[in-house]
């Protein structure tokens, strides 16, 4: 994953179910919300509700909304939606060349298990899937936080300064918005925990210990110029 942080979960379901990773990803999804969008944008409202996870009409038997909400348009606009699959097939794309086909799978079903789950338990609607495409933001941004973009296919940008503005409206949102969207906020996200949480923790120990060294190293040579003197 990134320094040789993989979570050991992670490895040992790869070993027993290694045929679980789907090729080309990014083409399912982005198909999905291209038909979504023609979809919505031909029959209006009507198509909308159709894509739509409510937990209630999953209960009664609707069950293609579990998979249907993937594909409600993150945009109603054609010149958006062009960025939006431009974006969104490129940040699963660069996830699956870093990760390979089952740890990107693997991701993108975590997150829509969390996503299904938080509706029913809750029964709160699902309106569409930015959160998902947020936490694979996210994860693209973790794995090649130096690499530039070009936002809007005009202005060049690393992709960590988009992943620290992505978190910052996070945030903002976890402070202004109800304890229910916070919750899931918090489900959402912790699907990224999940993955890069070894990470972190691996990089927060070596800071911890550079410090320590460090703290050491000056220790010992304030005591020599003591001795000296």
């Amino acid at each position: 994953m990134l320094d040789g942080q993989t979570p050991k979960w992670i490895d040992r379901l790869e070993r027993l179910m290694p045929g679980l990773g789907i090729p080309n990803l990014a083409l399912f999804l982005c198909g999905a919300q291209a038909i979504g969008f023609f979809f919505v944008l031909s029959q209006g409202g009507r198509a909308f509700n159709l894509l739509v996870l409510y937990p209630d009409l999953v209960l009664r038997g609707e069950l293609w909304r579990l998979v249907t909400f993937l594909a409600v348009p993150l945009s109603l606009s054609p010149i958006w939606m062009v960025f939006v699959l431009w974006f969104l097939y490129f940040i699963i794309n660069g996830i699956e060349q870093e990760w390979g086909e089952f740890r990107t799978t693997l991701y993108l079903l975590v997150a829509v298990a969390l996503a299904i789950t938080f509706s029913l338990l809750f029964n709160m609607p699902i309106f569409n899937a930015a959160e998902l495409q947020s936490t694979l933001f996210l994860a693209a941004a973790t794995i090649a936080p130096e690499y530039q973009i070009l936002l809007f296919l005009v202005l060049p940008v690393k992709m960590k300064w988009l992943a620290w503005l992505s978190v910052a409206f996070i945030v903002w949102k976890l402070i202004f918005g109800s304890w229910l969207e916070r919750l899931y906020l918090l489900t959402m996200y912790a699907n990224y925990l999940l993955f890069f949480g070894p990470y972190f923790a691996a990089r927060f120990k070596a800071i911890q210990r550079r410090k320590k060294f460090q703290h050491d190293m000056a220790a010992g040579y304030k005591a020599e110029d003591e001795r000296d003197e």
